[in-house]
């Protein structure tokens, strides 16, 4: 069964009645099949998983004890207690990692152990849309926990207005009111003669409804009436997994930074785009950078050779080095940097005065090395 494409609040007056979830629900289920099974709705879920991968042997014999590293020591720990130990995890066999019931899995928002406290985001990945993967070494806990997550796969918008079109008819259709649905039987009077026509209803062995503008939305998006979404196997290729990284921290902008593989990245910005020209008034400001990671709790000052005052354009250039980058950020979830400038006070001697002057994201992309081009933020 899909996700809802539409909720019963999209459904305008016909969002009370007593058939609006139901029309919403079949809406979104018939599109859902005559669109080849492409888009199942998106919805968030919180579920409890719990460890189905320990027995639970009692007595003194053989496998009643399991071996684990636990604050870098190899201890036994009793299976019917596994639940309860943070262990390090090696981030490789099945048993440390955690497969979700929902797919495609395409944002983890939390999990929570079994004492109801969030685990550190940097302990885990999300991989092949369905797997959390935990870091090797960190601690673990992989059982008894709670993992709140999106899943399903978000319909483009003319098919959620498909959907809200097609439940708002079958509302009508089964409230007694006249609706744009084909009826199957037509009744026709002509000369005084009355008689009834059963319409072929070819439309709907070509996989459609009937209804015009839900029938543009099928055939643009399934032309070919395929029943499911097509699929690649290949018995000569092994298979990777793919890591999804979490969203980028801050809002997407001009000011944020990619770097490619083995490669450099860099971003100008002019002065009139930061408001600051002081940087240029001969009082001491040295700007420099600090790269953080996803959830700040990593981070790298660059130091001054990482910010250039570019004189001719009138802009300050940000540059961050592949190495750095990686040994912070890494190569899946994105990080940010940020530029402050600081100088000796002049008001108290002995302190050094800082000042904040700009952010942006900043993302590690495997592929060939290539120069990234110069744009230069605020022409």
């Amino acid at each position: 069964m899909t996700n809802l494409w539409v909720s019963t609040s999209d459904l305008g007056s016909y969002s009370d009645t007593e058939f609006s979830y139901d029309a919403a629900k079949v809406a979104s289920q018939l599109l859902f099949q005559l669109s080849g099974r492409k888009y199942s709705g998106a919805t968030t879920v919180t579920e409890r998983y719990v460890c189905a991968t320990r027995g639970h042997n009692y007595g003194l014999a053989r496998g009643t004890t399991t071996a684990a590293l636990v604050n870098g020591d190899v201890q036994n720990i009793p299976l019917t207690a596994y639940d309860f130990y943070e262990t390090a995890s090696d981030g490789i066999t099945t048993g440390s990692r955690l497969r979700l019931r929902g797919k495609p899995v395409t944002k983890v928002h939390a999990i929570r152990d079994h004492l109801g406290e969030i685990i550190n985001p940097n302990y885990y990945y999300l991989s092949d849309h369905s797997v959390i993967q935990p870091v090797r070494g960190v601690p673990w806990r992989p059982c008894n926990v709670e993992v709140t997550y999106t899943y399903g796969v978000e319909a483009p918008a003319m098919g959620k207005m498909a959907a809200r079109m097609l439940a708002i008819e079958f509302c009508k259709m089964w409230a007694g009111e006249d609706c744009e649905l084909p009826q199957r039987v037509t009744s026709i009077a002509r000369q005084g003669v009355s008689y009834t026509i059963l319409d072929p209803q070819e439309f709907v062995a070509q996989g459609r409804t009937g209804i015009y503008f839900v029938d543009m939305f099928l055939k643009s998006v399934n032309p070919d009436n395929a029943k499911n979404r097509a699929r690649v196997f290949s018995p000569d290729l092994g298979r990777a997994r793919r890591l999804t990284p979490k969203d980028d921290k801050l809002v997407k902008s001009i000011q944020d930074i990619t770097i490619t593989d083995g490669n450099y990245g860099f971003v100008e910005i002019t002065y009139d785009y930061l408001n600051a020209w002081w940087l240029l008034d001969g009082t001491g400001w040295v700007p420099k950078i600090t790269i953080n990671d996803w959830s700040n709790t990593k981070s790298r000052d660059l130091g001054e050779g990482s910010v250039l005052l570019l004189d001719e354009e009138n802009a300050v250039q940000v540059n961050v080095q592949y190495e750095d980058a990686l040994a912070i950020v890494g190569l899946v979830d994105p990080g940010t940097w940020d530029m402050y400038a600081s100088r000796p006070s002049i008001e108290y001697e002995g302190q050094i005065e800082t000042v904040y002057v700009a952010s942006g994201n900043l993302r590690i992309r495997m592929s060939t090395p290539q120069l990234n081009p110069i744009v230069t933020i605020g022409d």
